[in-house]
């Protein structure tokens, strides 16, 4: 894979609306011909009934949508269609009006195209960026550039942290995301532990995987804060597991096939808790993009023996980890104390290389979801807006 990176856009299937106002609407069989400045596009019928901007078909309180498409015996039928000063106007067959202006577009288009971004997809090579933690807290215009560099790299570093231990809470609330508990606690003390119940508790090498793989729907964010690190060894790798899967995919679409249907066992335990579930290793969109690389051999479970996909998933399984484990893939660093990694644990694995025990080493991880990266993004650039700007 080299040092290469492959841009991907992620959001929606489907094309943006027109800008600027409507020069003309056609009504024809299968929906509104509407001629804008810049190129002409047929509007769905039903669409645009689902969408009129009218107080009686939304609360204005609130901006949620009041029409509820089921209640029509059948598909919206448009009577008649006008186009005055760059807004259009619809009567349907049942008597009722929408009217269209160019705000009206742009609201719904912004909508439509909401959490979109460019996901760089990277290998070895490749350079996370950091953030300092005082700046990322104080400043709103760091703390903006640090969420939208994890929404394209997967992974970002923060330096600079306190090293007291739970202060990675205060972090994590700064930046106004929520915190996930769990059964094994709202936070997981990572040090060497003989009465241990995972293999983070050892001083050994893990190979790249990401955590929580034991629920069905495992928190998407994580953060590990280094407090102490007088180890030798130790180095932390990533992975990016969407450019693993984009890889597998050109190599062997059927091993990409095999692991999205197969559903494996996956199970953490402690001294008080237990926690199993079964999922697919891949998981993608509708549209093909993936979504999801849930990898963590060490809390894997057996399949059955006679599974009538068993040969091909551990063909594709192989396949899989070959591409995780190999060092082409993997940009290593160190976690120095005080140093935080963010992690997308739906695309991004971390790995742990060996480490001499004699040296102290101390690390607590919290989880959150990447959705409250999205809002407070959307917050910060505007996209999000409330019912009181679109009256």
């Amino acid at each position: 894979m080299g040092d290469a990176v492959t841009q991907v856009e992620i959001g929606p299937v489907g094309s943006r609306l027109p800008a600027g106002p409507m020069l003309s609407a056609t009504l024809r069989p299968d929906g509104v011909l509407a001629e804008f400045a810049g190129c002409t596009v047929m509007l769905n019928p039903d669409w645009l009934r689902d969408n009129c901007p009218c107080n009686e078909c939304r609360i204005v309180q609130t901006d949620e949508r009041r029409y509820q498409p089921w209640q029509q015996a059948s598909a919206a039928e448009v009577a008649q269609v006008a186009t005055t000063d760059g807004t259009l106007s619809i009567t349907w067959s049942d008597g009722h009006e929408s009217v269209f202006a160019s705000t009206v577009w742009e609201r719904i288009d912004g909508a439509t195209r909401r959490g979109t971004y460019t996901a760089n997809l990277w290998a070895a090579g490749y350079e996370i960026n950091r953030f300092d933690h005082d700046e990322a807290v104080n400043d709103s215009v760091t703390r903006r550039l640090l969420f939208e560099a994890f929404m394209r790299d997967g992974a970002i570093v923060v330096t600079g942290a306190p090293t007291v231990p739970g202060t990675v809470i205060d972090f994590v609330q700064a930046l106004n995301l929520t915190l996930h508990d769990s059964s094994l606690g709202l936070i997981f003390d990572v040090k060497v532990d003989p009465a241990g119940f995972n293999v983070a508790f050892t001083n050994e090498y893990i190979p790249p995987h990401n955590d929580n793989a034991q629920y069905t729907d495992p928190p998407s964010g994580q953060v590990l804060a280094m407090l102490v690190n007088d180890a030798v060894g130790g180095e932390s790798v990533v992975v990016d597991g969407w450019a693993v899967l984009e890889q597998l995919n050109r190599l062997d679409p059927s091993a990409i096939d095999v692991l999205c249907r197969v559903a494996v066992g996956f199970r953490q335990y402690s001294t008080t808790a237990e926690g199993f579930t079964r999922a697919a290793i891949v998981v993608r969109a509708p549209s093909g993009r993936f979504t999801h690389l849930r990898f963590s051999n060490q809390l894997r479970q057996p399949l059955p023996f006679d599974h009538p996909d068993l040969a091909e998933w551990y063909r594709a399984y192989r396949l899989l980890g070959n591409i995780v484990t190999d060092p082409a893939s993997h940009v290593s660093f160190r976690l120095n104390a005080g140093d935080m990694l963010f992690v997308n644990g739906y695309r991004i694995l971390h790995s742990r290389t060996a480490f001499d025990a004699a040296g102290a080493r101390h690390l607590q991880d919290v989880y959150f979801d990447v959705d409250d990266v999205v809002g407070n993004l959307a917050r910060m650039t505007g996209e999000a807006t409330n019912a009181m700007v679109n009256q």
